[in-house]
C-alpha cells in the first residue's frame, strides 16, 4: 500500500473495511510515523465533522491555514477524491482536536445514546424486561418506560408514564432516578411501584429500601420508607405521604386487581380501565351512597363475570354497559 488510499482509509474510520483490508491497512500504518499522522488527523477529522456550532474565529485563520496547506501537500501527486474536499472545509475541527477542546465539544453537542421506549398494549398481560443495569421492571396495561439504551458513568435516568414496578439494581456509585410529571424519584437500590394517570396523578409506593421525592430543579421535596406512598398532581405544589397496604399496589404484578375499602364509582372505573368499557349506573338511582366494599378480580377473567360480580355487590343499584364512544 504505498499509495494513500483515502478511500480505504475512510472505511476503516468508519467501521466498514473487510478483514483483507484491515490487515492492509495496519500494515501501511506501520511503515512509518507520517502515514499514523496522516491516518489519525482523518479520523479526528471525521468525528470532528459530527460536531455543529463551530466557526473561524479570526484567531485561527493563521493556524488553518497552515493545516489547509498540510492538505494540499499530502494530495499533491495522488489520485484526488471528491472525498477529500471536506478536510479543508473542517481544518478548523483538527486544529481544535489536536488541542483537546473537540474531545470535549463532541461529548456536548452529539447525540447520546439513543433511547428506548417500551410499550405495553392495553389488551395484553404484563410485560417484564430488564434494564441494561440489570433492574426488573414489570409495566401494566398501558404503561410506557423509556431508558437509554446504556446508562452513563453517573446516574441511570428513566422515564415512566402509566403504572410500572420496579426492582432497581443495587448500584451505590450510581444513582437511579425515576421521572414522572409530577417529581423524580431518587434511589440507589430499591423496589417500588409507580402509577401516573391521564389526569396527571403520580402515586409512588415503596416497597423496600429508601426513596428520595425531587422537585423540577432537583432539591429533595420529601421521602419514603417502605410501607409509604407519595401522591402529587404536576401543578401542585406538596407531596402527600400516607401509610398504604402495599399489597393493594403491587398486585396487579401476578395479574389481580384489589380494591380495599373503596367507594362503588371507585370500583366502576377500575373496571372501566382495565376492559375498556363504560358502565352506567341509572341516574334515577344515584343517590348518596357512602359504602365501601372491598372487591377482587382477575384481569384474565371475562368482564361479564366481573361486571356480575359487581351487580352482586351492589344489587340495589342499576347499572348497564355501553360503548366508549356512548352508543
Amino acid at each position: 500500500m504505498k499509495e494513500f488510499d483515502e478511500i480505504l482509509l475512510l472505511k476503516k474510520i468508519q467501521g466498514l473495511a473487510d478483514e483483507s483490508e484491515e490487515k492492509l491497512i495496519e500494515r501501511w500504518l506501520s511503515e512509518s510515523e507520517e502515514n499514523m499522522r496522516t491516518y489519525t488527523m482523518m479520523k479526528s477529522l471525521w468525528y470532528a465533522l459530527r460536531v455543529k456550532g463551530y466557526s473561524e474565529d479570526e484567531a485561527l485563520r493563521e493556524p488553518i491555514a497552515d493545516i489547509n496547506a498540510r492538505i494540499d501537500r499530502l494530495e499533491a501527486g495522488r489520485r484526488r477524491i471528491s472525498k477529500m474536499r471536506w478536510l479543508k472545509i473542517a481544518a478548523v475541527f483538527a486544529l481544535l482536536f489536536g488541542i483537546g477542546v473537540v474531545v470535549m465539544e463532541v461529548a456536548r453537542f452529539s447525540k447520546g445514546p439513543e433511547m428506548v421506549l417500551v410499550e405495553n398494549g392495553i389488551n395484553q398481560g404484563i410485560k417484564y424486561i430488564e434494564l441494561p443495569d440489570g433492574t426488573k421492571a414489570w409495566l401494566n396495561l398501558g404503561a410506557k418506560l423509556s431508558y437509554p439504551e446504556r446508562f452513563d458513568a453517573q446516574e441511570r435516568k428513566v422515564e415512566i408514564e402509566g403504572e410500572v414496578f420496579l426492582a432497581v439494581a443495587k448500584i451505590k456509585a450510581k444513582r437511579f432516578l425515576a421521572e414522572t410529571p409530577a417529581f423524580t424519584v431518587e434511589v440507589t437500590g430499591t423496589s417500588f411501584n409507580v402509577n401516573t394517570n391521564a389526569s396527571g396523578k403520580v402515586e409512588v409506593v415503596l416497597i423496600e429500601g429508601a426513596v428520595n421525592l425531587l422537585d423540577d430543579s432537583g432539591r429533595k421535596a420529601g421521602s419514603l420508607i417502605p410501607g409509604q406512598m407519595a401522591k402529587a398532581w404536576p401543578e401542585g405544589d406538596r407531596i402527600e405521604i400516607s401509610q398504604v397496604n402495599i399489597g393493594i399496589y403491587t398486585a396487579w404484578k401476578e395479574g389481580l386487581v384489589m380494591l380495599e375499602d373503596a367507594g362503588l364509582n371507585e370500583i366502576v372505573k377500575k373496571i372501566e380501565e382495565v376492559y375498556g368499557v363504560e358502565i352506567v349506573i341509572d341516574s334515577l338511582k344515584a343517590r348518596k351512597d357512602d359504602t365501601r366494599y372491598n372487591f377482587v378480580f382477575k384481569k384474565s377473567q371475562r368482564f361479564d363475570t366481573v361486571f356480575e360480580m359487581l351487580q352482586f355487590v351492589a344489587p340495589s343499584r342499576e347499572m348497564h354497559v355501553k360503548e366508549k364512544s356512548g352508543k
